[in-house]
């Protein structure tokens, strides 16, 4: 988005907070977790290519109070990220906000047709410049789940790059998904947290690599293990996403003599046996065969 403004007033501001030393993508996090909390609502976001946008309805946005809690945060995502702010006026007039640094001192800008100085604007605006569609696409899942106040945020592989050079995560290869940690919990443990980041898309994802090529995912261990502590995470989603991809792949299933047996759309056998020591075919009798000791 480009506004240029011919006008421009100026005043210094004291910071009353610092950016700590994060990645750029942690900032981002910060910032819109913070802005949240100052104005009491989650804010209206949107993709437009490689740029997010996040709009605020306010009935008053003290610049200086404004400039003095979030400026620095924001100077510093604009050293690597290009960022938009804007707001209204009196009459409306539409006001953008910059927050340069020389190096001496903190100032905020406020750049608009009649070059006036708002102490008060109405509404906020901004708008945050990624390199790319697919950083304002992951980044808008994180700070998606950032606004929701989710622990935890499973991505898939192709995030892998952006998040480890944010350091946002440690990439496991042997794992399913990318899996972020927003927020730490202090009543459940590491693997409950990343299967409480599920989403019901994932679980089914998760289901169908198994029924159909019988990989073994590290998941399904972290689901066993809940099923044995008694502690599951949206249990009722791993039932109904396994329902949904038995019915997409055309698969039924029977039980004789102790023995289940999957069926595809050709009667083909697929898997058998309740003692299989596959994690992933444990859980699947448990869904299957609830009651089955």
């Amino acid at each position: 988005m480009e506004v240029h403004f011919e006008k421009m007033a100026e005043r210094r501001f004291a910071p009353q907070t610092m950016a700590t030393d994060e990645s750029p993508a942690m900032l981002v996090i910060c910032l819109i977790r913070s802005l949240k909390n100052w104005f009491g609502q989650s804010s209206r976001t949107q993709t437009d290519g490689s740029q997010l946008q996040f709009g605020y309805e306010l009935l008053d946005l003290p610049v200086q109070e404004f400039a003095e809690t979030f400026g620095p945060l924001i100077y510093e995502i604009q050293r690597v990220w290009p960022v938009q702010a804007f707001g209204l006026g009196s009459q409306d007039e539409l006001v953008g906000l910059s927050f340069p640094n020389d190096g001496k001192s903190a100032v905020v800008r406020q750049h608009s047709i009649s070059g006036l100085w708002y102490n008060e604007l109405r509404d906020l605006y901004l708008c945050i410049q990624f390199p790319e569609p697919q950083t304002a696409e992951c980044m808008s899942r994180l700070l998606n789940a950032a606004e929701y106040d989710m622990e935890a945020v499973a991505l898939e592989w192709k995030y892998a790059d952006f998040l480890e050079q944010q350091k946002l995560c440690r990439i496991d290869h042997t794992l399913s998904f990318c899996y972020v940690i927003l927020q730490e919990a202090e009543d459940q443990s590491r693997t409950g947290v990343y299967l409480s980041a599920l989403t019901a898309q994932q679980k089914c994802q998760l289901w169908r690599t198994f029924l159909e090529k019988g990989l073994p995912q590290p998941e399904f261990e972290w689901l066993r293990n809940a099923l044995l502590q008694g502690d599951i995470p949206n249990w009722i989603e791993w039932h109904l996403a396994l329902y949904r991809v038995l019915e997409e792949l055309g698969i039924r299933f029977l039980c004789r003599d102790g023995q289940f047996v999957l069926l595809d759309r050709q009667g083909k056998k697929l898997y058998f046996g309740i003692d299989h020591g596959n994690s992933a075919a444990q859980v699947l009798m448990k869904v299957l065969f609830p009651l089955r000791r």
